[in-house]
């Protein structure tokens, strides 16, 4: 028995751990492994030259300074901000959307998603935008990070404007400058300077006067920047006014408010982004609106620089080379218009190829996020179906236990009633035996002598009396009465006499009632409330079996009866006592 328990206890165990061992799924997500002085020296770098910082981003990931999915973020922002290799910058950010560093972390999720969303409005692609940005916005939500909403929710209404929605797109818009004006903080501020820029880029040819007004509110917020915010950099707010001066410029000029647009233009001149290549290229736009085409060949000589470095096949530049084509047919000049119009046919068709491999590459890194999220989720149900296990193998250890417990209370009880039951055959052959010896010798002697009714009278009553004193031994002494199927029939067998012998017997020994079964209850009864007061952290329902009743219910029917309270209110009786 002991054997069968220890077995049981040491496999359930056994099994308990190796099932608790297997809930492997990772909670967390290691801390960065970044050197921040490496990082520093990169962004420093980054400001001057950016395709050194992109080499020392190389360097630093050879050497493990930073993790690859920070190289390839850093790569992507770098391409994406000073480059303008919009496709390059896709390729490093959906890369590093596949590192699983970046999937189980939310808010570096949240932070590519965004990126993401930024290039695809970029590029154009507008559809992609706004699938990115619903991914990103919901990880927004639920981190409660109104700055990326904002951003997610400018890039996504500014995308379905375009896609012929152009009321939720304007909704989407309005609703992130909200967001946006209830903070004063740097970055809100730069994103909602972002937001109205996006905003005139979509009303402009729709309404060119809500365009105009929202280039006003940006030209004061750019004001209030420059006065009230001292740590933000003097070449921020000089590109911000340069774009938003060329864009008001072309409004003007659009609505033939030409005394306007010029003095925006000369505003726009006073920037130091005018003397750029970019800000040439800016500015084409205005020109080309006045029929100033002569600028419009000057300013794209001077713009040149500005796509020395960048990818040239992108939307921008395919309408960069439209305005030329159209200022060199005004002058004439056909064979050069024919040439520019050539190179803007033969973009857009690059441009169609290239989406068409961006997109196998997007389907291809969103695959890959889609097999890790599975994955993910697969190491979770894992983890729930071992845990599910742990637990029924831990119900199973008790279920194996208690049945140990009722197994060996049980042989225990049979081993008793064993020895009871021997001994009671025990003292019946001995009785028997002393019975035998006792009359038969002296009956034969009567029966010889002819005096045999002189003799039964007798024997008669000193019979009767060993069988009382049976009787009393079975019952006290033997306590017969506990046995669970103790009966009148038994208590026959167990004296070795018939049912009339039975009869005078139970009126000698209970007078003139002759109700066994009452006589038995009562001692099981007093039997009980022994236990009750020897036993007081044993159950009602083992008090019962160890009584002799067969039923829980019978006993506390039996036990209301006599004592006139049941056997919990005896037990609260007795506690009483002993406390007082």
């Amino acid at each position: 028995m002991k054997k069968l328990f220890t077995s049981t206890l040491f496999f359930s165990i056994l099994f308990l751990t190796t099932a608790c061992q297997r809930q492997d799924v990772p909670n967390t997500i290691p801390d960065d492994t970044d050197t921040v002085a490496d990082l520093t020296h990169i962004y420093n770098v980054y400001l001057t030259s950016p395709a050194k910082a992109l080499s020392m981003v190389d360097s630093a990931e050879q050497r493990k300074a930073i993790p690859a999915w920070k190289a390839d973020s850093l790569r992507a922002k770098m391409c994406l901000e000073n480059y303008y290799d919009l496709n390059k910058s896709l390729e490093y950010a959906l890369r590093t959307l596949s590192y699983d560093a970046v999937v189980q972390n939310p808010r570096r999720h949240m932070h590519m998603l965004t990126m993401i969303s930024q290039i695809e409005v970029s590029l154009g692609r507008y559809s992609e935008c706004i699938n990115f940005s619903d991914k990103g916005y919901a990880l927004s939500q639920q981190l409660k990070d109104n700055y990326y909403a904002s951003r997610l929710m400018v890039n996504a209404g500014y995308s379905m404007y375009f896609m012929k929605e152009k009321k939720k797109g304007i909704e989407y818009l309005l609703k992130a400058q909200q967001l946006l004006t209830q903070s004063n903080d740097q970055g809100s501020m730069k994103t909602l300077s972002y937001c109205y820029g996006q905003l005139m880029s979509c009303l402009w040819l729709d309404n060119t006067d809500e365009a105009i007004r929202f280039g006003k509110m940006r030209e004061n917020l750019l004001e209030y920047m420059e006065k009230n915010i001292s740590d933000i950099p003097n070449s921020y707010l000089d590109t911000q006014k340069g774009l938003t001066f060329s864009k008001m410029a072309d409004f003007y000029a659009q609505k033939k408010e030409f005394g306007e647009a010029r003095r925006y233009e000369q505003k726009f001149l006073q920037t130091n982004l005018s003397k750029t290549p970019r800000g040439n290229n800016l500015i084409l736009d205005y020109y080309c609106t006045t029929g100033n085409f002569q600028r419009v060949q000057q300013t794209y000589q001077s713009s040149l620089p500005y796509w020395e470095h960048r990818d040239t096949f992108c939307t921008r530049y395919a309408s960069v080379l439209g305005m030329l084509t159209k200022a060199y047919h005004q002058q004439g000049l056909l064979h050069d218009a024919l040439n520019f119009r050539t190179r803007q046919v033969t973009i857009k068709d690059s441009l169609l190829v290239r989406e068409n491999q961006n997109e196998a590459m997007r389907l291809s890194a969103i695959y890959q996020m889609h097999e890790k999220e599975i994955n993910l989720e697969k190491k979770r149900a894992d983890a729930v179906r071992y845990g599910i296990l742990a637990g029924t193998a831990l119900v199973l250890l008790l279920l194996a236990c208690a049945f140990a417990i009722y197994f060996y209370r049980q042989q225990t009880k049979m081993h008793r009633k064993n020895r009871l039951l021997i001994s009671q055959l025990d003292a019946i052959s001995d009785y028997q035996d002393r019975t035998k010896t006792t009359i038969t010798p002296e009956l034969e002697t009567k029966v010889e002598t002819g005096t045999v009714e002189q003799y039964v009278a007798p024997t008669v009553g000193k019979k009767r009396d060993l069988m009382v004193q049976r009787f009393r031994q079975i019952i006290d002494e033997e306590k017969a009465y506990l046995q669970l199927d103790f009966s009148r029939e038994k208590l026959q067998r167990m004296m070795g006499i018939s049912k009339n012998s039975l009869t005078p017997v139970l009126h000698e020994v209970l007078g003139d009632v002759s109700n066994l079964s009452d006589y038995i209850n009562s001692k099981r009864i007093a039997h009980a409330c022994k236990l009750l007061r020897e036993q007081p952290h044993s159950t009602i329902d083992n008090i019962a079996l160890e009584s002799g009743f067969t039923t829980t219910r019978n006993f506390r029917r039996c036990f209301k009866s006599q004592t006139g309270m049941t056997p919990a209110e005896y037990r609260e009786s007795i506690d009483v006592d002993e406390t007082e």
